[in-house]
């Protein structure tokens, strides 16, 4: 049986409804710097991003440490670096979560990005 919740003790408590974004497909090759738990020094990591939202993406690369803890990523042509932690780390995959949002325009910018064919 759940607790009934009064109107008394709603009174305090806003509800915000959860923000969802969207995951754009992305092809865009990037550098990640990668920080392992209980070390100072990051790792160059060449990456190419998979997907990609205002709070976070989706890297691969068959390169990363184990234990990956928080990563900065460097995206051509941003010309700025976007921060994050590992949420969830796979064998050849790391999942990040932005510590601040990026905006609409740069998610729309880097899904946009095509990479030109080998020749």
């Amino acid at each position: 049986m759940q607790p009934k919740r009064y109107a008394l003790t709603q009174l305090g408590e806003q509800q915000k409804a959860p923000q969802v974004y969207f995951r754009r497909d992305a092809n865009c090759p990037v550098l990640s710097h990668v920080r392992q738990r209980n070390a100072e020094t990051r790792i160059a990591v060449p990456s190419w991003m998979v997907n990609i939202s205002e709070d976070g993406c989706l890297m691969t690369s068959d390169h990363y440490p184990s234990m990956a803890e928080d990563v900065y990523i460097i995206i051509p042509g941003l010309g700025a670096k976007v921060f994050g932690t590992v949420s969830n780390q796979g064998e050849y995959t790391l999942n990040v979560k932005f510590t601040t949002k990026v905006t609409a325009e740069v998610v729309n910018w880097v899904a946009r990005m095509k990479t030109p064919p080998k020749s």
